[in-house]
């Protein structure tokens, strides 16, 4: 068994978006001959790094008894003054939120190294915090070094960057990074063409495209029943969406007051569209094309509210039709989903391109086997539902005609046909095993 060193700041308990990967892969990895040793945040300290956080103590029990994890508190910091709280945010190009873990981590590394004798290092990210950390300890032991995006950098922003400046270093930094990297893994091809297009220095051998995946067996697939009385429509998790970072990502610069005259944004994107607005829409049309059939659908929401949401489902008239379930642990989630007789996914609109990002549930969404009505625009994730072939495509721009496709779908006028083939490569087992040959590869070649 070869150890390696698993740096993941976000792991569980902590229950993030961003801990269902990594944990896949300390999962799967051990049946390829590979130990990761984990290192990451002591869920004792979370309050020191969160402003808001939860914990799902059943996300790893299934690994708990057998992964070499290694928890590493961090510190402190004194409350900021205002004046500092701004410009610790302003001036910030990593983030910061390893400040106060900085000093224990390269404590923990050199005793993981001292016991394990590993023989590369994989991260995580984000945060990107995290890279200048894994870099330096590379370098101290001469290893092998594996990044792994679980979202672009330079490129992606819910807000703008506070300077042109900003982005600069920004993409200064992580040419460093991705140079010192003998391995670069993205959960999207779009995300991999950025790196390539900006980075043509570094070689595009070193590039993989590893998806995010789904964990256990395809459930059977369960087309819409046209005779059911009801129907439900679920969505999971977030929307990353705020009608406040829409208008600094929208607003021309003249029209802004002060320092965020100066913001700038390489690709700008409209995250209104990853919200369910454009769903809402179409669904309020449906509603008044052909309300016998509308009225009989249901939507159901289960994650954090945001604070736009309810006034969003009123300025639609949805208040009978819209429920907030709220937070639910992740095996509630699952069953949750199963419960549905559709999966709602939205995605982010890159303003004359293509949206990067790929959301972790539509793994799930795809393994329930249930129809996905996906408000997708032109990027990632629209090409990656429509090769699974389970999804009803609707144009957010167009209400009219995202209606009349809810209601073929509901009527049994439109009939998916799922990619079988497609569908069994996303297992996180089977992309684990990619994962695992890239390792072998670096350490091969150290």
């Amino acid at each position: 068994m070869t150890n390696i060193l698993f740096i993941a700041f976000e792991f569980p308990p902590l229950n993030r978006g961003g801990v269902y990967r990594p944990l896949s892969f300390v999962k799967y990895l051990p049946q390829y001959g590979i130990n990761p040793v984990v290192i990451t945040l002591d869920p004792s300290t979370y309050e020191h790094v969160f402003d808001t956080y939860s914990v799902d103590e059943s996300l790893a029990a299934d690994i708990r008894d057998n992964a070499s994890i290694i928890p590493v508190g961090a510190g402190k910091a004194a409350p900021p003054s205002r004046w500092q709280e701004f410009t610790t945010i302003y001036f910030s190009i990593h983030g910061n939120e390893t400040d106060q873990w900085e000093e224990s981590f390269y404590s923990a590394v050199d005793e993981a190294v001292r016991q394990y004798a590993p023989k590369a290092i994989f991260v995580t990210v984000p945060p990107f915090s995290v890279l200048p950390l894994a870099k330096k300890v590379a370098e101290k032991y001469a290893l092998p070094l594996v990044l792994d995006f679980r979202d672009a950098w330079s490129q992606w922003r819910t807000v703008p960057y506070g300077t042109i400046l900003h982005y600069w270093r920004t993409l200064q930094l992580e040419e460093r990074y991705l140079s010192a990297a003998d391995a670069i893994i993205a959960t999207s091809v779009q995300t991999l063409d950025d790196f390539k297009r900006l980075h043509p220095r570094i070689p595009a051998s070193r590039f993989h495209y590893i998806p995010n995946g789904y964990n256990g067996e395809l459930l059977p697939w369960q087309p819409i029943d046209p005779g059911k009385k009801t129907y439900t429509v679920g969505y999971v998790g977030s929307f990353y969406f705020t009608p406040e970072a829409r208008t600094q990502m929208l607003q021309p610069w003249w029209r802004k007051k002060g320092h965020r005259m100066l913001q700038y944004i390489p690709q700008k994107q409209d995250w209104l569209y990853r919200s369910p607005y454009f769903f809402f829409k179409a669904l309020q049309q449906l509603n008044r094309q052909n309300p016998s059939l509308g009225q009989r659908i249901t939507v159901k929401f289960a994650g954090k509210k945001p604070a736009w949401l309810d006034e969003m489902i009123r300025s639609f008239g949805l208040e009978n039709q819209v429920t907030l379930i709220g937070e639910i642990p992740h095996r509630q989630s699952l069953l949750f989903q199963q419960e549905c007789d559709a999966l709602l996914i939205t995605s982010a609109k890159q303003l004359g391109g293509r949206d990067y990002s790929i959301a972790g549930k539509t793994f799930e969404y795809l393994q329930m086997q249930r129809p996905v009505i996906a408000f997708a625009c032109e990027g990632a994730q629209k090409d990656l539902l429509q090769e699974a072939g389970t999804a009803l495509l609707c144009d957010p721009d167009d209400a009219a005609g995202s209606a009349r496709l809810l209601a073929d779908l509901f009527e049994g006028n439109t009939q998916l046909c799922p990619n079988q083939d497609f569908l069994a490569t996303l297992s996180r087992r089977e992309l684990t095993a990619r994962l695992a040959g890239i390792i072998k590869n670096t350490h091969k070649h150290s």
